[in-house]
């Protein structure tokens, strides 16, 4: 899907929160979003938001001499993450259906975004997840495509999320020991995206093989994924795509293969699916 003025506005604002985030200098903050905001004049509405964002978090990278400005954000996400880890452990183990409880304890991670204007609380979310029907639910269908697979991969989405993703991946070759599983992160430090740094440091290698597709983009933007990575994309049966950017990237793909999990964050996408802001959707492509 192509940006709007809305998700213009959206990546401006992201910016002038990360420089508050990041307490820059006065001057220095004035000067990254005066800059962002020359830039955002000149953006190609051809693009996905994701690969227009790219440009202006390199910017805040480049002038504030961070390599990976929102680390800290990350590491914190993490450890809030980890704490809920008991509770879905043991409503997945009491569940009848472990697969669709995993799934949804992995869209529950989905509020953890810094990429977005509508902020929703991690709390509030594990704890009334179980009670929350997907708006547009294709589970049956991925659970048949599951069954028959040998081959996963799952696109991660942002750091936190990937200690509910680690869970969906121990409960994945629970259930099927034979299911090769990939997991694919951002291939370098991209808002609060996770990178293979935090993908291995919650040890969810112990049940999958953590990748790189690649790419620089807060979204698998496939122009700029690896050619090795893209080689294992177009031959693997089966991709779960986790999150609104990855969203944004694939969705014009029409690829049935690909199913995508997510929390409606903004309007734009609430919009393209015709679904309302603050739902949870598991959709085929």
């Amino acid at each position: 899907m192509n940006i709007t003025d809305e998700c213009v506005r959206c990546i401006t604002g992201q910016i002038d929160k990360a420089t508050k985030l990041l307490n820059l200098e006065e001057n220095l903050s004035n000067e990254i979003m005066k800059e962002v905001k020359t830039r955002a004049k000149k953006f190609d509405f051809n693009r996905t938001p994701p690969y227009v964002a790219k440009e202006v978090y390199e910017l805040l990278a480049q002038k504030a001499k961070l390599k990976d400005p929102l680390e800290n954000l990350k590491q914190e996400s993490i450890k809030k993450a980890t704490t809920y880890i008991p509770y879905l452990e043991e409503k997945i183990e009491n569940s009848e259906d472990k697969l669709f409880a995993s799934i949804k304890a992995a869209v529950a991670g989905n509020v953890i975004d810094f990429a977005t204007t509508q902020e929703f609380c991690l709390d509030e979310e594990i704890n009334s997840i179980y009670e929350t029907s997907f708006a547009i639910n294709d589970y049956k269908i991925f659970k048949e495509e599951i069954q028959k697979t040998n081959q996963l991969i799952i696109l991660a989405d942002n750091a936190g999320e990937n200690v509910f993703d680690k869970i969906l991946v121990k409960t994945l070759k629970e259930l099927f020991p034979k299911l090769k599983i990939y997991y694919a992160t951002r291939g370098k430090a991209i808002i609060n995206d996770i990178t293979t740094k935090e993908a291995l440091q919650v040890g969810i290698d112990k049940y999958c093989e953590v990748i790189s597709s690649g790419v620089d983009t807060p979204g698998l933007e496939k122009s700029q994924a690896s050619l090795e990575f893209l080689e294992l994309f177009n031959k693997t049966p089966l991709i779960l795509s986790k999150g609104m950017g990855n969203f944004e990237c694939l969705e014009s793909y029409k690829d049935k293969k690909i199913f995508f999990l997510f929390k409606v964050k903004c309007e734009v996408v609430a919009n393209k699916i015709s679904r309302n802001l603050g739902e949870i959707i598991l959709k085929r492509g």
